[in-house]
């Protein structure tokens, strides 16, 4: 037994885990270094377990590697320690301020238990089973949204040089997709018939006048089939444009499942959410806020939810020059950062504060779309922390700060809308400071 106070602790544990490895497990003191490993298993972490009860209640920091991080935080809590962690970025650019090119278990381990006071690390709290599923379905959602855009973009690429004025007249994926899904090789295309194109661009899209578009699409399809003959295969072509539909469709199967299982989660923990409450907040934006910070009583303040997320700016200082509001940080769940910044986007159309504030960023600091709508975001990480510290649904008002319904917010957000001028100035304005 270790002749240190339990109450008092003088110590500091770091620990690098790993997957398929052992866990180095650091431990640093007055006159106090101790190195071991742990197996990641069930015995291993009972190991760990007993060996750090001897130093309780310690902080215990260590990276959220994969998804190692829950059976550590569990058994670092039975032994009677706290623990925390740090962002892998964080610790790997300590390491590289501290130990240069070197790079061992060791030295990480040894760095994460210096590094509690340096980079500020608190207690992480143990989420309930449910919310963990529920953050993990919405990351796998991330994921396959990322993966539809992608291969979106490979069909968008294909048309791009193989038969451009198709995908022109059909003006994008919405159009683009059933066409070609309909007729994949462009020579088919372009002797299909004039009124059965123009059913499918009637059947998705808004166009006035289906057909007109039609005879553009049938035009360009029958050009491109004659320009390339002798020049490309226009089987190959077709096979190809058929694989980038098929995985279009397989990516948008993935999309559908993942969003149904984690609304199914979020539903089943969360019946009635407060979060539904502020505008601009769905069931998706919802989902992944619980996913992430349930109750949301281990972030201190509405500034600390906005730094969770990444949407808090950075500061640079150094002699007399002073830059306090730079770009956000996007330190933190990208996923639940992208929803917060969608909603936004949404919000500021129905919240006369969230309208204003908006506006005076675009007309009075010169901010572009981006910015100002990351600024709402940020306001808007705020406001759910605060939902979920208080229980009470969110309630609009007016800028004077008086109660009121939604028709008259949308009206008054309407008032507030930028004008289009504004929107191109600054646009031309930041275009003109990239220009070297």
């Amino acid at each position: 037994m270790n002749t240190i106070e339990k109450l008092d602790p003088v110590v500091s544990i770091g620990i690098d885990a790993a997957v398929v490895a052992a866990h180095q497990v650091a431990i640093r003191g007055p006159g106090i270094v101790e190195d071991f490993r742990v197996r990641p298993t069930l015995a291993g972490l009972e190991e760990l377990s007993v060996r750090l009860a001897d130093w309780a209640p310690a902080m215990v920091v260590a990276e959220p590697t994969a998804g190692t991080w829950l059976p550590l935080l569990h058994a670092v809590t039975e032994s009677g320690c706290r623990a925390g962690f740090v962002a892998n970025r964080d610790s790997a650019r300590l390491r590289k301020a501290i130990a240069g090119a070197n790079k061992t278990d060791v030295i990480d381990a040894d760095l994460l238990a210096r590094s509690a006071e340096i980079l500020g690390v608190e207690q992480a709290p143990i989420p309930p089973a449910g919310q963990i599923g529920l953050r993990r379905a919405m990351r796998r959602r991330h994921r396959a949204i990322v993966e539809a855009h992608r291969v979106d973009c490979r069909l968008w690429a294909l048309a791009a040089w193989a038969f451009p004025d198709v995908w022109l007249a059909c003006g994008g994926h919405g159009v683009a997709q059933p066409v070609l899904g309909r007729w994949s090789d462009i020579r088919a295309l372009g002797r299909a018939r004039t009124a059965s194109i123009g059913e499918v661009v009637a059947a998705h899209s808004r166009d006035k006048n289906p057909i007109r578009r039609a005879e553009r699409i049938k035009a360009g399809a029958a050009g491109w089939s004659e320009f390339w003959i002798g020049r490309l295969d226009l089987d190959d072509l077709a096979w190809e444009v058929g694989q980038c539909l098929d995985d279009i469709a397989i990516a948008d199967a993935k999309l559908s499942a993942t969003t149904e299982r984690a609304l199914g989660r979020w539903q089943q923990l969360w019946p009635d959410d407060v979060l539904r409450t502020i505008p601009g907040i769905g069931p998706i934006c919802a989902a992944s806020i619980r996913g992430w910070w349930g109750q949301g009583t281990h972030l201190r303040s509405a500034k600390a939810a906005a730094a969770h997320v990444g949407l808090n700016p950075s500061n640079w200082e150094s002699g007399q020059y002073r830059s306090p509001s730079r770009h956000i940080t996007k330190q933190g769940p990208a996923d639940l950062r992208l929803l917060l910044y969608q909603a936004a986007n949404v919000a500021r159309h129905h919240d006369p504060g969230l309208a204003a504030h908006y506006r005076r960023l675009m007309c009075d600091r010169g901010h572009t779309h981006i910015s100002a709508t990351s600024a709402i975001a940020r306001k808007l990480a705020g406001r759910a922390w605060k939902i979920l510290q208080t229980q009470q649904p969110y309630e609009v008002r007016d800028l004077d700060g008086n109660p009121i319904d939604p028709v008259t917010a949308r009206v008054i957000c309407a008032e507030l809308a930028v004008p289009a001028d504004i929107r191109r100035r600054n646009r031309a304005t930041q275009q003109g400071r990239r220009t070297p």
